[in-house]
């Protein structure tokens, strides 16, 4: 695991798929992000308590849990509500599934194969909208 730099906002992965995960630490980096990865819904779970992280991107499709379950548990925490989740799935993406997301308190949805350069516009314009403000 990665420490958390004060040169980007931290952002945590939830994947079971080491293709994908890799994937998108990968563009991350590419901007100077922190980005930490997990396996499960479980120790994604476990990491987003321990880091408050400034997004989530979660599969659908876990191992021990849904996303959908993930992005329900970190909405009603205090802590974590205010987290933004980008939900991905590699499943045929049928529009009950986006409802379903955005229901569960996601920010956005994404079918696997995604494009990305819209990936990541969207995650620059969802942590602009989270970013705190300079003092």
């Amino acid at each position: 695991m990665r420490k958390a730099s004060p040169a980007g906002p931290t952002i945590v992965v939830i994947d079971d798929d080491a293709g994908i995960r890799d994937s998108i630490k990968d563009l991350l980096a590419l901007e100077d992000w922190n980005c930490v990865v997990a396996e499960t819904g479980q120790d994604g779970l476990d990491l987003i308590k321990s880091l408050n992280p400034q997004l989530v991107v979660t599969d659908v499709q876990l191992p021990d849990m849904s996303g959908y379950q993930v992005c329900q548990s970190l909405k009603r925490s205090t802590a974590s509500k205010n987290v933004p989740v980008i939900m991905i799935t590699g499943r045929f993406t049928e529009p009950d599934d986006k409802v379903q997301g955005f229901e569960s308190g996601a920010d956005e949805f994404f079918s696997k194969p995604f494009d990305p350069i819209l990936f990541m516009a969207r995650l620059k314009s969802i942590l602009r909208g989270t970013a705190p403000q300079a003092a």
